[in-house]
C-alpha cells in the first residue's frame, strides 16, 4: 500500500485524510470485526475510532505509523464498548432502582421509607438524574441534551448515580 503523508493529515489536508480513510477503513473494519461480533457495532466503532483519531492527531508524535496510532485508538474504542456493555449488565443487579421508580413496589411502609431515605441521601445531581431517567422517563440522549454533555458521559453519570443508590440502600437496609 502506498504510504499516506502523515504531515499533510496533521496539517489538516482534507484530501490526504480522505485518502487515508479510504485506504484504512476496510482494514480497520476487519480488525474490529475480529473483536466485536456485530457488524453494525464494528462499523460504529470504526467511525468512532476515526473521529477520535482526528481529535488525537495533535498528540501524534510520529513515533509509530499512522496505522499503528489508529489501531491503538480502535483498541481503546473496543475496550470502551465492552466496558459499556458490561456496565449495562451490571446495572440490572442494582436493587430497586428500576422497579422502585416504575412499579408500585412499596408493599410495606418500611420498604417505602428505605427507598425514600436512600433518595434523600443521594447528592442532588444524582437525585435529578434518577428522577429524569425513571420518573420522567427521559432517554439518555434527552438527559445529555439537558446537561449539555455527551451521551457517553451521561450514561456514566447515571451508572454512578445508580451505584450510589445501591450502596446507600444496602447500608440503610443492613443497619
Amino acid at each position: 500500500m502506498p504510504s499516506v503523508d502523515a504531515t499533510a493529515i496533521i496539517k489538516g489536508d482534507k484530501k490526504a485524510f480522505r485518502a487515508f480513510y479510504r485506504q484504512y477503513y476496510p482494514r480497520l473494519l476487519a480488525y474490529v470485526l475480529q473483536k466485536v461480533s456485530k457488524k453494525e457495532d464494528a462499523e460504529e466503532l470504526v467511525q468512532d475510532s476515526f473521529l477520535s483519531f482526528l481529535d488525537s492527531l495533535p498528540l501524534f508524535q510520529g513515533k509509530s505509523s499512522l496505522w499503528t496510532f489508529l489501531v491503538s485508538i480502535a483498541r481503546h474504542e473496543v475496550a470502551d464498548y465492552y466496558r459499556k456493555k458490561y456496565a449495562k449488565k451490571a446495572l440490572q443487579y442494582v436493587p430497586f432502582i428500576d422497579t422502585g421508580y416504575t412499579q408500585d413496589l412499596y408493599s410495606t411502609k418500611e420498604t417505602r421509607a428505605h427507598f425514600n431515605q436512600t433518595l434523600k441521601k443521594l447528592v442532588a445531581d444524582e437525585q435529578k438524574l434518577l428522577e429524569w431517567k425513571y420518573e420522567q422517563k427521559l432517554s439518555v440522549k434527552e438527559i445529555a441534551q439537558k446537561l449539555n454533555i455527551s451521551v457517553k458521559a451521561t450514561e456514566s453519570r447515571i451508572f454512578r448515580a445508580r451505584k450510589s443508590f445501591q450502596v446507600i440502600y444496602t447500608d440503610i437496609t443492613q443497619n
